[in-house]
């Protein structure tokens, strides 16, 4: 698995190479791999890497003897420039960059440093670990610290391997999986084990961490209107970002759906003539396989479509969680299949983030809510949705019901906390909620998992992109078709084909898309009056998740869930969990995340706690 992972120790350890080889050892890698370690004598720090072999030849790991300075790096940094004629954006060495770096100017250096990675410097001078991740924390960085010593790691369970940290179940994390999918801010499902907040450093000294944060999202002040000055400076920088992620020296596949990100990054790498080519898995007849298909044969693209056996997802649900670490609640165990299929590419492009520009989970009505009590309550009415609440607090025990109901309240409060724009519209809380918390969380609920196989790249998340996109009002984001325009723009001849969430083509105008929208609206009430079941316009299936869920991972998943000892028995009401489970399964209501967060946790609890 690509990632990084050492150890402080205040003490001394008496055998770290032992530690770092656990840790190592902790996620089988199903590839070559290029491995790196680094120990002090006295046992008092140690540092690993490890990336996959076909990812290239960028280093990731840069000492400095003469002052007792070592680093590992993971990840990739983007060269500070505009120059879309130069052949090579990126830098090969980011570790010896990041060292040379911090020897100039400690770590303030962080801040003028564009790309998606996290790094750890030994300083040995100052018998110092610090830990420092990008400005939007792409890659997880999970941490925890006790008895005199630190223990860092891309991945939880190299952590988790070293037998250093207690394995004690945090409760509030918990609420957070049931209620928001995802646990929030720098928590995970267990007490003494944290996530790195994006933008930020950790030092560890004599035994104590202290994080900082050197950048802020929110400080960037909207301001102007988006004209075609704004579209002209958004279509070069895109352009930019995308040819940073379709790197020239490796085999690079655009991740494709219907959808309309990754057509956007579609539409700036054939504009550019990129060496690159798409790529889908599924079902050969779903919606996104079928429109991906087509959209890559309308740019000449070649195009690689792997089959999902949708047998094999119940054997994948336990490497999806020791790859995740247990912090998204999902059985979309689909991303694994890379782990096991030996994939034709090196690297894999994704359109993650590319709601921002448009703004996530928010309308144009919402603009006019500013209330931040307000925005507090219909932020957690969103993120709750409409039928969590109904059996949320019946699911929890007596004794741990007000801590069930209470945290995730808390922890949405915690982290609006930090919210200091000077807009408090709606809107622009979701978008920054959105950022730092669900995207973060998306990418790790998956993407991530194909990392031991090959590396991932997402061009909307890159700094420049995603600081121009701050900059512009969210009004004007949010009443205008911003990739549609840069499409038209870039690619116009994939306008034509359907939208993947309507069938409707992308370069049909709002007025049309509005009154399609009413007329289905109006035929679907119809059918209802008269008991009819009314399907829509979809033509094929857009998903088979659900069903898979249901059907073909039934028993495995029920096995876990029905089990009368599981562990997240401890803390749920055992007949509302029973009730809940069987309208499921039946079919009279979908509960799919409920399930998905209590399969999770008790895999989690299989693997660390009580394996």
């Amino acid at each position: 698995m690509s990632g990084i992972h050492g150890f402080a120790a205040h003490n001394g350890v008496a055998d770290p190479a032992d530690i770092l080889n656990r840790m190592l050892k902790a996620i089988p890698s199903p590839e070559s791999s290029v491995k790196y370690h680094w120990a002090a004598q006295e046992g008092y720090a140690g540092l690993g890497t490890i990336h996959p072999s076909r990812t290239g030849r960028l280093r990731y790991s840069a000492e400095d003897a003469s002052n007792d300075l070592w680093c590992v790096f993971d990840g990739i940094i983007y060269r500070d420039n505009n120059d879309l004629d130069r052949e090579d954006l990126i830098e090969h060495d980011g570790a010896t960059l990041l060292l040379e770096h911090y020897l100039r100017s400690g770590i303030e250096c962080l801040r003028k440093i564009n790309g998606s990675f996290n790094v750890a410097w030994w300083d040995g001078k100052n018998r110092r670990m610090v830990l420092a991740n990008d400005k939007f924390g792409q890659r997880p960085l999970f941490w925890g610290s006790r008895n005199g010593a630190l223990v860092f790691a891309s991945m939880l369970a190299r952590i988790m391997a070293t037998g250093m940290l207690p394995r004690e179940i945090d409760v509030e994390g918990f609420a957070d999986l049931l209620s928001y999918e995802y646990i929030l801010g720098e928590k995970t499902l267990f007490k003494d084990i944290h996530i790195l907040p994006p933008a930020s450093y950790l030092t560890y000294k004599d035994s104590t961490a202290h994080i900082e944060q050197y950048w802020h999202l929110d400080h960037i002040q909207p301001h102007g209107r988006y004209d075609k000055r704004r579209l002209d400076e958004l279509e070069n920088i895109l352009k930019i970002a995308v040819r940073r992620s379709t790197r020239s020296d490796l085999n690079c596949a655009i991740a494709m759906t219907g959808g309309l990100d990754s057509r956007c990054i579609l539409a700036a790498a054939a504009n550019q003539k990129l060496s690159f080519f798409t790529h889908t898995s599924g079902q050969p007849n779903s919606t996104d396989v079928v429109l991906a298909k087509q959209l890559a044969n309308q740019t000449g693209a070649r195009h690689s479509f792997e089959l999902t056996d949708p047998h094999a997802l119940s054997e994948w649900l336990t490497p999806m969680v020791l790859h995740q670490g247990g912090i998204m609640a999902t059985l979309h165990s689909h991303t694994c299949q890379i782990l096991y299929s030996h994939p034709s590419f090196d690297a894999v492009v994704h359109g993650i983030g590319g709601e921002f520009i448009r703004s996530f989970w928010a309308t144009p009505k919402d603009l006019t809510i500013s209330n931040f009590t307000t925005v507090q309550k219909l932020l957690k009415q969103r993120m709750l949705g409409k039928k969590r609440p109904r059996y949320l607090e019946q699911l929890w025990k007596q004794e741990f019901r007000t801590l069930g109901l209470r945290a995730p309240e808390e922890h949405i409060n915690t982290i609006l906390s930090g919210y200091i724009s000077q807009d408090p519209s709606f809107a622009s809380v979701m978008d920054y909620l959105y950022l730092h918390e669900r995207c973060r969380k998306f990418l790790n609920k998956g993407i991530l998992t194909v990392r031991p196989s090959v590396d991932v790249y997402f061009p909307y998340l890159d700094h420049q992109w995603i600081e121009a996109v701050a900059a512009i009002p969210i009004s004007e984001r949010i009443t205008n078709r911003i990739q549609i325009d840069l499409i038209r723009r870039l690619c116009p001849q994939i306008l034509d084909f359907p939208y993947a969430k309507n069938l409707i083509p992308l370069s049909a105008p709002p007025w049309k898309v509005k009154a399609i929208k009413y007329y289905r609206g109006i035929k679907q009430r119809g059918y209802q009056r008269l008991g009819l079941v009314y399907r829509g316009p979809v033509e094929v299936p857009t998903s088979y998740y659900s069903r898979w869920i249901r059907e073909e991972m039934r028993n495995t998943i029920t096995d876990i869930v029905y089990n009368p000892k599981a562990a997240f028995r401890t803390y749920l009401n055992g007949e509302t969990v029973e009730t809940l489970l069987n309208q499921h399964f039946s079919g009279t209501e979908n509960w799919e995340t409920l399930v998905a967060a209590l399969t999770v946790f008790e895999i989690s609890h299989k693997l660390w706690v009580d394996p």
